[in-house]
């Protein structure tokens, strides 16, 4: 299989935005899915730091409320 990008569109962002059925973004960053235990850390690569941090409740809302 030939390792090939697609050129995303900006019509194709906007497609897919508007027939959005989930959306999910991460609301806490004290998790380092690094425990022996858990079902996702063989899933993700985490190549961001951890802070600890927490999304403020008016920073999702500022992103939930955005116009398309």
């Amino acid at each position: 299989m030939d390792n090939q990008f697609i050129r995303i569109k900006p019509e194709n962002i906007k497609t897919n935005l508007i027939n959005l059925s989930q959306l999910v973004f991460e609301v806490i960053d004290m998790c380092n899915l690094n425990c022996r235990y858990c079902g996702y850390g063989d899933l993700y690569k985490v190549n961001t730091p951890r802070n600890n941090g927490n999304l403020s409740l008016k920073k999702a809302q500022n992103i939930l409320a955005r116009p398309m």
